[in-house]
């Protein structure tokens, strides 16, 4: 067996057991658990024991040394199963840290973390399961003044409450107006209904923290981004696919399984070419992306059109795929008791992140008209 052969067999195998703690802690009393606060501590720590966090980290730091496009689909597999916790972007943030040279402390490795970018007033919104990590991958400045940095994350004590600052937070600012406060956090929930934040962090603050220089670094951060959510969600259109599938040749009505009915099938037949059009582009863009040399403009040129093109095409897929599989489970699919929701309200939330289909687009619209007519055709015959 050669090593290509014996790599893909390591990585099934790691998506198989994936399959085995999804199934053990799949029940829909856990995920509404999970979407009420309570953090999933068995779930995370069956997932750490599989070494998917550390799975890019060089063999001495534990890992197992796999580039991002090895990666990706055992990620992907995580978010098939809509599993409530952030080893997903723990795992992206750590394989992007090691890319630029500037990993965390090693305790920090089997921790929960996450990735954002952060704007020019200190502020970033969104942060996926900020409240539960423990430190955040973040890019600050623009262009050529871009870095990285690590940013320690306050505990749920010490962030913003809804409506205000909480106690733990009033007492560390001393009465300070909120743009003095070293790093302040507001608390709540995406359409999946998963646990986010807003933080906003002082100049000083920021000025102080440990940085890696690396240009270009906010555009690079977006794009890992974006990429990171175009896997999640052509998985989690799969899942959708998968599910409805099921129901249709379950559901009997008139003497016959709802699937038989030809509307059905040309239904369920253009959302399954929704999720493999999705499925091939997010492919592509992940070898382009791991191959690529940043901040390389060549590299950087290409990452942004496969990406870009990645996140526009699944987020124009998810729409079609949750209309129809909602439709197809009818009122069933809107219940709190059936599992499509899960999947579902997780495309509406991804959709989102790191740019919307509309804003990749208009990237790409200006890519386009940049590179001409003489280099325009080249460009999209590439594969």
């Amino acid at each position: 067996m050669n090593d290509s052969a014996a790599g893909e067999q390591a990585n099934q195998a790691l998506i198989d057991a994936v399959d085995r703690v999804a199934l053990l802690h799949g029940e829909r009393s856990l995920r509404e658990s999970a979407e009420a606060g309570q953090w999933p501590q068995a779930l995370w720590q069956d997932l750490q024991a599989l070494g998917i966090a550390r799975a890019s980290l060089a063999e001495e730091d534990g890992g197992a040394d796999l580039s991002l496009a090895e990666l990706l689909p055992i990620l992907g597999r995580l978010a098939f199963h809509a599993l409530a916790v952030p080893m997903v972007e723990t795992a992206v943030a750590l394989a992007l840290s090691r890319r630029a040279d500037f990993l965390p402390a090693g305790w920090l490795y089997d921790q929960p973390l996450t990735l954002g970018l952060m704007d020019s007033q200190g502020r970033l919104q969104g942060l996926a399961y900020g409240p539960h990590c423990k430190a955040a991958l973040v890019a600050l400045g623009s262009g050529h003044e871009a870095s990285l940095a690590w940013l320690d994350l306050p505990s749920d004590s010490a962030g913003l409450e809804r409506g205000g600052l909480s106690p733990a937070a009033q007492d560390a600012a001393g009465g300070a107006p909120l743009a003095q406060v070293a790093i302040a956090m507001v608390h709540r929930r995406n359409l999946a209904g998963e646990a986010c934040c807003d933080l906003q962090c002082s100049r000083a603050y920021l000025d102080s923290l440990p940085k890696r220089s690396l240009p270009h670094a906010d555009r690079w951060l977006m794009q890992a981004g974006a990429l990171m959510r175009s896997v999640q969600m052509s998985h989690a259109m799969s899942k959708a696919l998968e599910l409805s599938l099921q129901f249709a040749n379950d559901r009997v009505q008139f003497g016959k399984p709802i699937g038989k009915f030809q509307a059905v099938q040309h239904m369920l037949a253009v959302m399954a070419s929704e999720v493999a059009a999705a499925s091939a582009i997010v492919a592509r863009a992940s070898q382009v992306f791991s191959a690529s040399r940043w901040p390389d403009p060549v590299d950087a040129d290409a990452c942004q059109w496969w990406v870009g093109a990645a996140k526009a095409r699944c987020g124009e897929a998810s729409a079609k795929v949750f209309e129809i599989a909602h439709q197809v489970h009818a009122a069933m699919g809107y219940t709190r008791e059936h599992l499509l929701h899960f999947s579902s309200r997780r495309l509406l939330a991804w959709r989102d992140s790191f740019g919307a289909e509309y804003e990749w687009q208009k990237r790409l619209g200006h890519q386009a008209m940049a590179l001409g007519p003489d280099k325009l055709w080249p460009r999209l015959a590439e594969h």
